[in-house]
């Protein structure tokens, strides 16, 4: 088996992700690690890709429901495999869901919003309409992006429900424009550089109807030398097994 098709193992749980539309990596492990999501009941996982996050937010969280959806229908695939596979099954679903078409005006059965919506949405905006592959489709804003992410999201809260997501560092006014825009507040945000003394190059949001000052916060994923700095093992030492 190459490396490429070798699952990913953490602590708790393993993920294939060889077919999915985005693979495991550093932006969606931080904001499975970072998202506020210890007292919700249910979540929704929007471009789930192989699932890591939403197996994330289950171990965190012993009693949460997520649904978690995407495009890609290899994605959901592996993603249902993965469930599956995992300690926490019964309280984890894929479905092959486009989140533009959602609405929470469902049966009387249904919920009708969510408690916390999270995604690590695309956000290469390259003005391609005919992507060649399966991941720069993900990446890509045309079927989703973080502005419409958050638009549309705001609609499908419950009270106090909150949203998180990733996005460039220079997307921040941005977003929080959108934001406003939408009725939602910034309530945490979150500065990841790569290395120290490097540029930011991302920033994990997560918004709120309700008002409240914003939790601000840095992280550093490397040291000058290259090595793991104590806050980002701190952050992910439950999920990594070098930590």
């Amino acid at each position: 088996m190459s490396r490429s098709n070798q699952p990913f193992r953490f602590k708790q749980f393993e993920v294939c992700h060889s077919r999915s539309s985005m693979k495991v990596g550093v932006d969606a492990v931080v904001l499975g690690a970072w998202a506020d999501i210890e007292s919700a009941n249910n979540i929704l996982d929007v471009g789930c890709g192989c699932g890591v996050i939403a197996l994330m937010c289950a171990q965190r969280n012993p009693s949460v429901i997520i649904t978690a959806i995407d495009i890609d229908d290899a994605s959901v695939v592996e993603a249902s495999y993965n469930f599956e596979m995992s300690p926490w099954s019964e309280r984890l679903c894929a479905k092959a869901e486009n989140f533009m078409e959602l609405s929470c005006c469902g049966s009387k059965n249904d919920f009708y919003g969510y408690d916390y919506i999270i995604s690590n949405p695309p956000y290469f905006d390259s003005g391609i309409d005919n992507p060649d592959s399966v991941r720069l489709k993900a990446r890509h804003q045309y079927e989703l992006s973080p502005a419409s992410l958050i638009r549309h999201g705001a609609t499908m809260l419950n009270k106090g429900g909150k949203i998180g997501l990733v996005a460039p560092f220079e997307q921040y006014d941005k977003l929080t424009t959108e934001g406003k825009v939408s009725g939602l507040n910034v309530v945490r945000s979150l500065v990841m550089t790569g290395r120290e003394g490097r540029t930011p190059k991302r920033i994990f949001m997560e918004f709120s109807h309700e008002l409240s000052d914003e939790v601000k916060e840095i992280l550093t994923i490397e040291s000058s030398d290259g090595s793991f700095t104590e806050q980002y093992k701190t952050l992910c030492k439950e999920f990594y097994l070098k930590f």
